[in-house]
């Protein structure tokens, strides 16, 4: 019983991601082609109400991608010096 309850779980957590990322590759598209267009500064409110405009929301994706790329830099050059760590150590105790 548990491990179907577990399956129906995972499967509306996949369909919830992928239609979130639809939205938000929809909202980059409309958000492009109103700033192309000129309309960029336009307002829109979001669901708690609260004035946005295009250019903010682009400048928001911009800012996570670069957030994102800069934590996986981050996470490889950590990896990267953990493995030598391991390597150095394990070659000394004679494990290697």
């Amino acid at each position: 019983m548990k491990s179907q309850w577990l399956r129906w779980m995972r499967i509306g957590l996949l369909l919830a991601s992928v239609a979130a990322a639809f939205g938000l590759i929809s909202m980059m598209i409309i958000g492009i082609v109103m700033v192309r267009s000129g309309r960029g500064l336009e307002g829109y409110r979001t669901v708690w109400l609260v004035q946005y405009n295009w250019i903010g929301f682009l400048a928001f994706i911009v800012a996570l991608v670069a957030a994102l790329l800069v934590g996986l830099v981050f996470r490889r050059r950590e990896r990267q010096r953990w493995s030598e760590l391991e390597r150095k150590y394990d070659q000394r105790d004679g494990h290697a």
